[in-house]
């Protein structure tokens, strides 16, 4: 896929979200073609570039915006697009990921010990502080499913849309005895302007995800996991080394794969599979080839409501839109 096939693509997914990041991906040039060729692959998103934009002051409301500062000021787009991370973390993934944890909380005895792989801020590390509301087909309409009641405030409601073989609503919460968040630049909530700072990738029109991640944000900071800064597969164990004895030990990913080089990435999957640790994971659909030979044959890829693969232990076992919001169990 080249670049312009790539950011006409994220507009197509983001135009009902957000019509300024749609415009803004559609004004793409060769000039900002070429400039993002100087930067690494794995710098290229639009959610980064957009949020490097908005930091060196291009307004995202004007459509012409982004071409003007990479006329006007490329030296500083371009060092500054190297050098930043993504780090906007979106806890609507949790909606997925959470019917898979209970599971997990019910198969075992012990309570989790989980470890975030590219955790961000964490925003994804409270499962147990998640209360899940699945709405489900019911004849012409559709029913509410209580799926998992977060057991203590400060928590986050999500609600999904769900459908096929959804699994049985916990029946008792998830218990969290430790979290660890490893990421190459693992962001701590305490600090001023951190919050500020994690947003910036959010589509300015996005007030109701970002007023949810200022709720994750409380909920983390009530229980804040312990940071590892590193990469995958190179630290995977010394992450999953800080968690205590008495912990089932689960990794979690969460759109985090797609950012790790090819290689890289079968090698974090076959250390998983060494250590015989349990894995659940939203990514996109196709980017773990075991994961996508375990999918339904009549899964498309390309479909936006297939967007990410739910997947336990290397398993498929759902698809999703790309925000966690639309999940279709198999």
């Amino acid at each position: 896929m080249t670049t312009r096939d790539r950011y006409a693509a994220y507009a197509e997914r983001i135009e009902g979200v957000s019509p300024t990041y749609a415009a803004w991906a559609r004004s793409l040039d060769e000039h900002l073609v070429r400039l993002l060729d100087e930067v690494p692959p794995t710098q290229r998103q639009p959610e980064l570039l957009f949020a490097v934009a908005r930091r060196l002051g291009a307004d995202p409301s004007d459509p012409g915006a982004l071409r003007a500062l990479g006329r006007e000021a490329r030296p500083a787009l371009v060092a500054a697009l190297t050098a930043a991370t993504m780090q906007a973390n979106d806890p609507r993934r949790l909606g997925p990921v959470v019917p898979l944890l209970a599971a997990v909380a019910t198969d075992s005895a012990r309570p989790i010990g989980l470890v975030d792989v590219g955790a961000s801020a964490g925003l994804c590390s409270i499962p147990d502080r998640v209360t899940l509301d699945y709405r489900v087909p019911d004849g012409d309409s559709t029913r509410t499913v209580r799926m998992h009641t977060a057991p203590t405030e400060p928590s986050i409601h999500l609600v999904a849309d769900a459908r096929g073989a959804v699994p049985a609503p916990a029946t008792a919460p998830i218990r969290v005895a430790a979290r660890v968040a490893l990421d190459p630049h693992p962001v701590d909530l305490a600090t001023t302007g951190a919050f500020d700072r994690l947003v910036e990738a959010v589509p300015p029109e996005a007030l109701e995800r970002t007023a949810l991640m200022r709720e994750a944000a409380r909920a983390t900071l009530a229980e804040p996991p312990v940071r590892v800064v590193g990469r995958v597969p190179d630290d995977l164990d010394r992450a999953l080394d800080r968690l205590p004895d008495h912990c089932e030990p689960v990794v979690l990913t969460t759109g985090t794969l797609v950012y790790v080089p090819g290689r890289e990435r079968q090698r974090f999957v076959d250390r998983i599979h060494e250590l015989g640790v349990r894995w659940i994971a939203l990514e996109r659909t196709g980017i773990l080839s075991g994961v996508a030979a375990t999918l339904p044959p009549e899964v498309d890829p390309d479909d936006p409501a297939a967007f990410a693969t739910l997947s336990l232990d290397g398993q498929a076992v759902a698809v999703s839109d790309a925000f966690g919001t639309e999940i279709r169990w198999s």
